[in-house]
């Protein structure tokens, strides 16, 4: 069975399934530094931001309210 590749099931593959290359990442994920005071917009409001949470999640504050928001929604402003 060394060098047959086959589904979970036993069978052999098909040919045009036996040479697919692994998924390429499309896209590259650059973190922007955060630090507090900094100005933040979220949902086309803009507020300042106050702290992380974790590294998912800050905080912000807009019209003297504070939001816990998830960091990828947040742009610098």
């Amino acid at each position: 069975m060394s060098g047959r590749h086959r589904l979970h099931s036993g069978e052999l593959r098909r040919a045009s399934q036996r040479h697919v290359r692994p998924a390429v990442p499309q896209f590259i994920r650059i973190e922007i530094p955060w630090r507090p005071g900094d100005l933040a917009l979220w949902r086309d409001k803009t507020g300042v931001y106050r702290r992380d949470v974790d590294e998912e999640n800050a905080f912000i504050e807009i019209d003297g309210r504070i939001y816990r928001v998830r960091r990828a929604e947040l742009r610098h402003g």
